[in-house]
């Protein structure tokens, strides 16, 4: 009986690990698309919103292009420090142009920290999820869509549950 126990306990952890690499699989890292306009950046904006006001989420969103913010909208009910959050996500889907999801994910099977490995500041880097880069097909980083005001996986999702069919 007791090594019943064992081998069943073995085949839940394996069937646990495997989905949670699928998972990881899925986390989408980028964004890519043919263009990108300030109209382009509107239209992403006002869906994620849409989706979040139906599920009754307050949520902050930002769009960047690398150097300068096209679209920024901050719900009445969150704290003012959502811009802060919303900096420190972007730096770190532009650090290392990837989604910050991806970059907390990889940190953490690393065992590595964005200070002490990549010496980056946590007054301007944090890897939570939220951010994610966009990306010109043979262009290369063009900007950064970023959200704050959810669980960090939340914020993550709601990008890719308002975009998914129409930006990718």
């Amino acid at each position: 009986m007791k090594y019943l126990f064992l081998i069943i306990t073995l085949i839940s952890n394996i069937s646990s690990m495997a989905q949670n690499n699928v998972e990881k699989q899925s986390i989408i890292k980028q964004i890519e698309l043919d263009s990108f306009s300030n109209r382009t950046a509107y239209e992403m904006a006002s869906k994620i919103i849409e989706l979040a006001k139906n599920r009754n989420q307050n949520i902050a969103v930002e769009i960047m292009r690398l150097n300068h913010t096209i679209f920024l909208y901050v719900d009445d009910n969150l704290p003012a420090d959502k811009h802060n959050w919303l900096r420190r996500k972007a730096n770190v889907a532009k650090q290392f142009e990837e989604s910050s999801l991806s970059v907390k994910n990889d940190l953490k099977e690393g065992n590595m920290t964005l200070e002490k490995t990549f010496g980056l500041d946590e007054k301007d880097f944090i890897a939570k999820g939220g951010s994610i880069p966009i990306f010109i097909k043979n262009v290369g980083m063009v900007g950064v869509i970023t959200v704050s005001g959810l669980h960090d996986e939340e914020d993550h999702k709601i990008i890719i549950d308002a975009l998914k069919g129409k930006f990718f």
